[in-house]
């Protein structure tokens, strides 16, 4: 079975020849990769053609957008060019083992997640990334990130058939695209697997990944759950861990400004009936308290994590 691997690119250029180091030391050649440069600075796509025009190799496709997008467009995109009915979506920081293709032959449901991986922080130092063996579901509405993207094998038909990524989401686009397939397929499998997975992580930064930014992304992603999915009262408790994600940020950063942000997203959860009054109120009382130091930061966090994540 052939799989097409799909890497969105700005400006990367070290971290493309790292993963394209770890396809040519691949046991199977059974791959096509789908490479979608998205705007990058003329310099580096420059290097680009260079590097490539040395490999004749017909598995390697080079996309390139013609204004800046998004990583989300860019999977989209790649889905769009694949050849193949299998689908892995690899970012150009993270790193494969040799026999990652190979481990990946296997059957044809709608998707296949390879569940075990290792985390590699801006050190190098790996760890093994939190691992559950049920309810897959309920992790994901509570902000419990249990794989990331690219631990995921998809059938292509499937992935077109329920929209492939939303590219109306700034931020947790790969969290919501694994809600909705969980939602809609009866043909999925969690595996145990050998770790050929590294995924690069790096502590939470909001220079990077600002508060507004974070806090638009869990409004769009409420509004659009409370509008297109059928959840019941329980499962719609569990997506106060949105919440806390936007407490997180706000805790990081220096800006008590960005309190705004926070409290309109809390509006939004009491809005949309994903906590009652008295849930609201009390974050309301945690979020002022914190604002005018009556309480320390780790105190503002520990209250949020037990109440709501």
């Amino acid at each position: 079975m052939k799989i097409s691997i799909v890497t969105p690119h700005f400006n990367g250029f070290q971290g493309i020849k790292r993963a394209h180091s770890c396809l040519l030391n691949q046991s199977s050649k059974d791959w096509e990769w789908i490479i979608v440069d998205d705007f990058s600075e003329p310099l580096v796509k420059a290097e680009l053609k260079e590097y490539f025009g040395q490999y004749a190799d017909s598995n390697i496709k080079l996309i390139y957008n013609d204004k800046k997008t998004t990583a989300s467009i860019c999977r989209n995109i790649g889905i769009d060019h694949a050849s193949n009915n299998h689908l892995i979506f690899l970012d150009s920081d993270d790193i494969i083992s040799e026999d990652f293709v190979s481990n990946r032959d296997i059957g044809s449901e709608d998707f296949v997640v390879f569940k075990n991986f290792h985390l590699l922080d801006e050190h190098g130092n790996s760890k093994p990334a939190p691992s559950v063996d049920s309810n897959y579901l309920d992790h994901f509405l509570r902000a419990k990130f249990i794989w990331q993207t690219s631990t995921i094998l998809w059938n292509k038909k499937f992935l077109i058939s329920i929209g492939k990524f939303n590219a109306s989401l700034k931020r947790l686009q790969d969290v919501e695209l694994s809600i909705r397939a969980l939602m809609l397929s009866t043909n999925y499998k969690v595996i145990d697997n050998k770790v050929d997975f590294f995924y690069c992580v790096s502590p939470i930064d909001v220079k990077k990944r600002p508060v507004d930014i974070i806090c638009g992304a869990v409004d769009y992603l409420i509004r659009y759950m409370h509008e297109h999915y059928q959840l019941d009262k329980r499962q719609r408790a569990l997506v106060t861990g949105y919440y806390f994600l936007c407490v997180r940020y706000f805790n990081r950063s220096d800006n008590k400004a960005d309190i705004a942000h926070v409290q309109h997203s809390l509006g939004l959860f009491y809005k949309n009936k994903y906590i009652s009054y008295l849930s609201y109120l009390r974050a309301f009382l945690f979020l002022k308290f914190r604002q005018y130091n009556f309480i320390s930061s780790d105190l503002f966090i520990k209250l949020n994590r037990y109440f709501y994540k």
